[in-house]
């Protein structure tokens, strides 16, 4: 039977302050909060009740009776975060401090992604010694479509897992689960713990075997009527151009993927290369050939951060996915781009942020996703 950890608002908002400031008085929250005495009262017994908070001691005051101290129980409550990809799971452990206990990649096996994902709930409770009761949520990210309230896992172009309903999942092991977009929980995680945290409004550019971009607006991320807001991989720049996997031609992500990259790369270099790690580390800016991919790359990503700005004027655009890893290498030639496609409707110092969670923003978006349900996250 499936019981929800969700709490009220009230009790979101003491968890986030008592994370954000350590231990607190009743008195202090009252008046953080600008509430009553009374009010915290009833929330911080709930909380205590519960376990979710703990009495540590008193508070060291100069008259009266000292009021006692009440911090998180860091080892109550715990969130997954999975990331699926085309070969491997990545997936993390995550207490309501924010911090990572436990981080872990596996393959793909034989016997499904549904039971790789129980195997993997086995593995995390084995190593911290805990129950699933300590488990807030197992929040799943995909490269693709989802629907978030049906739990499915609709369609990804790039990856060989489809209309995969999680419903019988969660009924199973009796745990809330959560499906998101990958590029959306990233650019998540980025906007609570990573680049863009100081910023309401930004647009995460994830580049990796596919384009896809998270968009968050007012700290929230922005799904889309349809689910599908993001795509951005999928919107044509040249009519008749290059084939996607979508079927379509001409699409950013036939350009802009890692897998165009490399080929265009091949097309003019000696030495082949199977990686962007190969790749950059033979890459001669001297050898005009190779330039010249490079720029006409760049120029790609230029035209889609302009749009990003110019569509949805953010407070700032983040390069994300594998691209991010290689920000010395293209981030100086990506400026000077950047200043020849210069528009009148775009102010001059549009703020262009690398991911500094890198590939591991996915996963830690999901299990953020996950504490949200209990915690203030901002």
């Amino acid at each position: 039977m499936l019981k929800s950890k969700k709490r009220n608002n009230h009790e979101r908002i003491i968890l986030g302050m008592l994370r954000e400031n350590g231990s607190m008085t009743k008195y202090d929250l009252a008046d953080k909060m600008n509430i009553s005495i009374p009010t915290v009262t009833t929330n911080v017994n709930r909380l205590l009740e519960e376990g979710v908070i703990e009495e540590i001691g008193v508070a060291d005051v100069e008259y009266g009776r000292k009021p006692i101290l009440i911090d998180i129980n860091y080892n109550r409550y715990f969130s997954i975060g999975i990331d699926i990809q085309e070969h491997s799971i990545y997936y993390c452990l995550m207490n309501l401090k924010l911090e990572m206990v436990t981080e872990e990649r596996m393959e793909h096996t034989k016997k499904g992604l549904c039971e790789d994902l129980k195997n993997i709930v086995k593995i995390l409770l084995d190593k911290n010694n805990l129950k699933r009761e300590n488990i807030i949520s197992i929040s799943i990210s995909y490269p693709g479509f989802v629907e978030e309230e049906k739990l499915l896992l609709k369609k990804g172009p790039n990856i060989n897992i489809s209309n995969l309903s999680l419903e019988n999942l969660r009924k199973e092991l009796g745990i809330e689960i959560y499906v998101g977009n990958e590029a959306r929980l990233a650019a998540f995680a980025e906007s609570i713990i990573g680049v863009s945290k100081e910023y309401l409004n930004s647009i995460y550019i994830s580049i990796k075997e596919g384009i896809g971009a998270g968009i968050i607006l007012d700290k929230k991320y922005y799904i889309g009527t349809s689910e599908a807001a993001g795509e951005i991989g999928h919107m044509v720049v040249t009519k008749d151009g290059k084939l996607c996997n979508c079927g379509n031609r001409g699409c950013v992500e036939a350009y802009l993927s890692i897998k165009s990259l490399i080929e265009s790369f091949n097309a003019v270099s000696t030495q082949k290369v199977n990686n962007l790690d190969e790749l950059f580390e033979i890459y001669d800016e001297s050898i005009l050939e190779q330039r010249l991919v490079i720029k006409e790359y760049l120029e790609y990503l230029a035209v889609l951060i302009n749009n990003a700005f110019l569509i949805f004027d953010p407070d700032c655009v983040i390069i994300g996915g594998k691209m991010s890893e290689y920000q010395e290498k293209i981030e100086g030639f990506l400026k000077e781009i950047m200043t020849e496609y210069a528009c009148g409707m775009l102010k001059t110092d549009r703020k262009i942020e690398f991911s500094v969670l890198g590939y591991k923003a996915s996963k830690f978006g999901a299990a953020l996703r996950g504490l949200e349900d209990i915690t203030q996250l901002t």
